[in-house]
């Protein structure tokens, strides 16, 4: 009887896990001994039926390789791989992505956290939306235990690809939406490079092949610790130039330029277009953060001298969404 009963339990397990596509969630790692727990955890608890979860241990120094094998143990969803070497960042980014064997992907950073019960919520709404190529929830930023911001109202549901293109980068501050549910045959014709602002790069040519979503509920629990904490940390980790450190936001600019012209994601357009494109997504990079946020940070700094606590941003950043939402639309017409 209890032989019948744990059968028919497996039957139906099997059964939930046919009916839902298989999700591989990406985990690369380094040194997270005292943090990967947690994330894991917080992805094993989202009680999804049909999971896998890759684990690529950068050649950590610390006790992660003991941690990790311990949770592989544990869960029977964990594949552990150990590099004999550190690669580098964005390599273990793309190892993880390649090892992917499931219809839908996403990467989780090793001392970041799902919000309960997403991950369905993200499964769902892929299967209901064909047109669209990755789904986020909102994304709650934190130093340590204290929540700095949330990012929200972040999709890009224009039909034009182009717009999308631009209307992300004239909006993108922080990047997270990177860690977002796709496609794997999205995943899969983007190539990660080693570069600043790769997350940004790799969202814009997401938006490129399918609409962006931003569910209107909390998903992704974002730290800003470890290379996440600045550009300048993330740009020494990476081997970046010195230009690049100094003028971050300059160097994805051109980035982009240099991308949408020579890749061939982008080469499906006439050269006209991709010029267009091109432009335009240059434009966007500099103005959102020269125009848009660099002010606001030189004077937030004369605001904190002076002990003024009156906000400055909101009534002059609103000023310009009317005009790029303007811009937008006429480059969109591009595509046609």
């Amino acid at each position: 009887m209890i032989a019948d009963n744990k059968k028919h339990q497996a039957e139906l397990h099997q059964k939930e896990k046919g009916d839902r596509p298989l999700v591989s969630i990406g985990l690369p790692t380094y040194n997270g001994a005292k943090r990967i727990v947690a994330t894991v955890t917080s992805i094993i608890n989202q009680g999804y039926a049909n999971l896998e979860i890759i684990i690529s241990d950068n050649c950590s120094s610390d006790s992660t390789e003991k941690i990790c094998t311990e949770l592989c143990n544990r869960y029977n969803t964990i594949r552990y791989f150990r590099q004999k070497e550190n690669i580098g960042i964005i390599p273990n980014f793309e190892f993880v992505l390649n090892k992917a064997t499931g219809k839908l992907f996403m990467w989780v950073a090793d001392d970041d956290s799902l919000e309960a019960g997403i991950l369905d919520k993200y499964v769902d709404f892929l299967i209901a939306h064909p047109d669209y190529s990755l789904v986020s929830g909102q994304i709650q930023y934190w130093t340590g235990n204290k929540a700095e911001f949330l990012e929200k109202d972040f999709s890009m549901e224009h039909n034009s690809m182009y717009a999308r293109v631009i209307s992300y980068y004239s909006k993108v501050k922080h990047g997270a939406i990177f860690y977002g549910l796709m496609r794997i045959e999205v995943a899969a014709q983007i190539k990660l490079q080693n570069r600043m602002g790769e997350d940004w790069h790799v969202v814009a040519k997401t938006a490129y092949l399918g609409k962006i979503k931003m569910l209107n509920c909390l998903g992704y629990h974002k730290r800003l610790n470890g290379s996440s904490k600045t550009l300048k940390l993330y740009a020494k980790i990476i081997g970046a130039t010195r230009f690049s450190a100094n003028f971050p936001h300059a160097q994805i600019a051109m980035d982009a330029f240099v991308e949408i012209m020579t890749s061939p994601l982008y080469s499906r357009k006439w050269l006209s277009s991709r010029l267009g494109l091109a432009i335009g997504a240059t434009g966007a990079i500099l103005f959102n953060h020269y125009f848009t946020e660099f002010p606001f940070i030189i004077a937030g700094r004369f605001k904190r001298l002076l002990g003024i606590k009156k906000p400055l941003r909101s009534s002059i950043k609103n000023s310009f969404k009317g005009e790029w939402g303007i811009l937008i639309l006429l480059f969109s017409s591009l595509q046609n």
